[in-house]
């Protein structure tokens, strides 16, 4: 049996977790909507990777504001969203830096075209 890295730090490895349920009671439907929302919508890539715990510091009306939104116990997966995002935007800006040093600026025409297509156009 393979162990999870945090089976393993909380000296749980080998042993088999118990599946939590209120009351013995199937999930009510808005539950598995929320569920269904957390673990697929969660990610941009719909991937999910091995969590790694970090400290990090935030200004403190940033962090009310994120937890007004997502309750203290989506915080951390609103920060993984967000970088991830971010992260993503990073990326498009260097594919644009790389065509625009090899190909010059885009022309108007380019430009426009650009914009109808992401207006679906």
């Amino acid at each position: 049996m393979m162990t999870s890295d945090r089976d393993a730090e909380a000296g749980t490895a080998g042993k088999r977790r118990k599946p939590r349920r209120r009351g013995g009671a199937e999930p009510a439907a808005d539950d598995l909507a929320e569920l269904h929302e957390r673990y697929v919508h969660a990610s941009i890539s719909g991937r999910y990777g091995t969590t790694v715990k970090k400290s990090v510091t935030l200004r403190e009306t940033v962090v009310e504001e994120i937890e007004a939104r997502t309750g203290a116990r989506g915080f951390s997966q609103f920060l993984d969203a967000a970088a991830e995002r971010y992260l993503a935007l990073l990326k498009a800006q260097e594919i644009v830096d790389d065509h625009t040093e090899r190909h010059g600026r885009f022309t108007q025409e380019e430009l426009a075209e650009a914009e109808a297509a992401w207006r679906g156009e």
